[in-house]
């Protein structure tokens, strides 16, 4: 059955809207204070997780609070692994993890980087990983026993580079990174869902950019909390993907 996560706890322990989301998703990314939340926050997500029969999965990032995590950090190994087992000590029965931002889409294309985050999820026991379907960390974790939950966006837009044969998400700093409108994010989580498929910006040399169909493969669908139409498209998906 085809699942809703949410990044969650990334506002606070008493957020209206990451409390309400709970009642919608069957998996929540709970922040581990890389990029936002603290101890109180995931006491109480993770509280309020057992109560609704939510799975938890770990919500690891670079340590840059600053910046919400969503910015590459020129870490050594060494530094990053410390940065992951400080954030991983929170939650450290808990064995699914989804990394966030930058380190997520890092992941998705760096094969070295992939390796090294691979390494360190047989290290600590974790034997599922939510990511991208074609992704860098998808491969390297084919051959441990981690199994890959493929992952598809409900309210972000795709580019698909024909170069690498990879879709992607479209940069944040882009004004048409992010879906507004709940109808438009349920018709492209349906499609994801129903037909395996996903409108993408695609580069088609003399005619520029257009939108074309490209295969995706997808577990679970995201929905980001801070996403303007998170509740109401919660309510809406998770009511089509069980009826």
């Amino acid at each position: 059955m085809m699942t809703v996560n949410c990044d969650i706890g990334e506002r606070g322990a008493d957020n209206r809207i990451d409390l309400q989301l709970m009642d919608f998703i069957q998996i929540a990314n709970i922040a581990c204070g890389g990029h936002a939340g603290d101890e109180n926050s995931i006491a109480v997500f993770r509280s309020l997780a057992e109560s609704k029969n939510v799975e938890v999965a770990g919500h690891l990032s670079y340590p840059d609070r600053e910046n919400f995590g969503r910015i590459s950090l020129k870490l050594s190994e060494t530094r990053l692994i410390q940065a992951l087992d400080e954030q991983y000590q929170h939650i450290a029965d808990i064995k699914m993890v989804k990394f966030h931002g930058a380190l997520y889409n890092d992941s998705c294309v760096d094969k070295q980087l992939a390796a090294v985050l691979t390494n360190w999820l047989v290290q600590k026991g974790i034997n599922r990983v939510i990511t991208g379907f074609d992704s860098e960390l998808a491969k390297a974790c084919v051959s441990h026993p981690i199994r890959i939950i493929r992952e598809a966006f409900a309210e972000r837009r795709y580019v698909y580079s024909r170069e690498s044969g990879r879709l992607s998400l479209v940069k944040r700093d882009r004004p048409e990174a992010c879906i507004v409108k709940c109808d438009e994010a349920l018709k492209q989580s349906l499609s994801i869902v129903k037909d395996q498929a996903v409108m993408a910006f695609v580069e088609s040399g003399t005619e520029g950019v257009r939108r074309e169909s490209i295969p995706i493969k997808a577990d679970t669908i995201c929905i980001h909390s801070d996403s303007v139409i998170s509740l109401e498209l919660a309510r809406r998906l998770s009511k089509q993907l069980l009826s």
